[in-house]
């Protein structure tokens, strides 16, 4: 299907709740003054830096008809529901006629880490009281089914796992839901990554994590001072329209969803492949009918591991090859890497700059690895980018990367 025959995708609505900012304008405040919510935990007698919410819960801030659903929820859940309402509510999509047919696609997999270790923790010493609910509720389509209910919603639903590839995961599965007329409008959320004491001390083993308890720069995407990602708390939301339907309703859309790829490399093991991550950025690109030359900001996935910002540069320079390229930062050095969140945070937060006029800064990226590319650097940009590529990477092989257009065009 080519860019121009295809049914145009724009969108509507965002939320989001991270650790600098519980909704879409505090969220876009923090981005312009390049603050991060960074500080320090400690799991399994390791200090790490993270980024962390500073509440895990929504059932007092939800409409009387959710909190009966919510209120024994994973935080997952609550704080999926949340963002989706903000998201929602933004668009104005409880007007349309066909509201209650629109789809739901949760990006994320083994979502409830932390809530399934303290109900194990619990079962150890007290089988007898587990609770039946934890049945349903450990499920990733928790999120997907609570939404369903306190919305309204009887279209499709699912969930996408790309571990932490499933923010751009979402977006693909959504958008072709939408190419095939499936549905009109689709809620997509990106979910709470909960993790728990087992994953932090895997993923420090593994030396992907940033391990350094005395780093005065935790989270440097890029930078030579790079040692490991931070994790990050974080939800966020999109709603995905055709533009039609968009339309018909009288909403001006923040931003069209042009083109989007997914694209295995052939490795499983957790080593990242620039020739993988290319082509999934070239794939996106040619999707939507755009050449790299006109791409004005690309929203990494910069994660701050020595493999993995490495490879990414390798592989942007493979893209633009020749050109003075696009303009770079990583949302993650500010909110952490939100994990199955991700793709759909820096989304948003890709679509907040674009109809902004700024690129946000990246504090930390003051010595880059690669001189030949064009990274924003430590203080905010004033620009106003047409075209976005957003990258997402994920351990075994799992590249994808999406194409964000400020002004959407008509249908042909």
């Amino acid at each position: 299907m080519s860019a121009l025959s295809r049914t145009q995708v724009v969108i509507t609505g965002m939320g989001v709740r991270t650790a600098i900012g519980a909704t879409v304008p505090e969220f876009a405040a923090a981005l312009r003054e390049g603050r991060s919510g960074i500080s320090w935990i400690t799991s399994g007698g390791n200090r790490l830096p993270a980024a962390m919410l500073p509440e895990l819960s929504w059932v007092e801030e939800a409409p009387p008809a959710a909190r009966r659903v919510l209120r024994a929820a994973p935080p997952a859940t609550q704080i999926g529901c949340a963002v989706a309402f903000e998201a929602i509510a933004a668009a104005r999509l409880t007007s349309a006629a066909n509201w209650s047919e629109s789809a739901i696609v949760v990006a994320g997999n083994n979502i409830h880490q932390r809530y399934s270790q303290q109900h194990y923790e619990a079962f150890r010493t007290r089988p007898q009281y587990l609770s039946p609910r934890y049945a349903v509720s450990f499920l990733d389509t928790n999120v997907v089914s609570a939404l369903s209910e306190i919305a309204g919603l009887r279209g499709p639903g699912f969930t996408a796992g790309g571990s932490m590839a499933s923010g751009n995961v979402a977006l693909y599965q959504a958008f072709h839901l939408l190419q095939a007329r499936a549905v009109e409008a689709c809620v997509v959320v990106g979910a709470l990554a909960d993790y728990g004491d087992f994953e932090f001390q895997a993923f420090y083993n593994l030396g992907a994590m940033n391990r350094s308890a005395t780093e005065d720069a935790p989270g440097a995407p890029f930078d030579t001072r790079r040692s490991g990602f931070v994790y990050g708390q974080g939800s966020g939301c999109v709603i995905l329209e055709t533009a039609e339907h968009a339309r018909r309703r009288s909403i001006a859309p923040l931003a069209e969803l042009a083109g989007v790829s997914l694209l295995l490399d052939g490795h499983a093991a957790s080593d990242p492949n620039p020739e993988g991550e290319a082509a999934a950025m070239r794939k996106a690109l040619s999707h939507a009918g755009v050449e790299p030359r006109e791409v004005d900001y690309l929203n990494a996935h910069g994660t701050s591991t020595a493999a993995g910002d490495e490879a990414e540069c390798q592989a942007i320079e493979k893209v633009f090859e020749g050109l003075p390229g696009p303009f770079i930062n990583s949302t993650k050095e500010l909110t952490g890497h939100t994990v199955y969140a991700a793709g759909i945070v820096e989304c948003i937060a890709a679509v907040i700059q674009m109809n902004g006029g700024f690129l946000h800064p990246n504090p930390n990226l003051t010595d880059a690895i690669s001189p030949r590319l064009r990274f924003v650097g430590p203080v905010t940009r004033e620009a106003w980018p047409q075209v976005c590529l957003s990258n997402a990477f994920s351990l075994g092989g799992i590249n994808s990367s999406v194409v964000l257009r400020r002004s959407p065009r008509e249908e042909s």
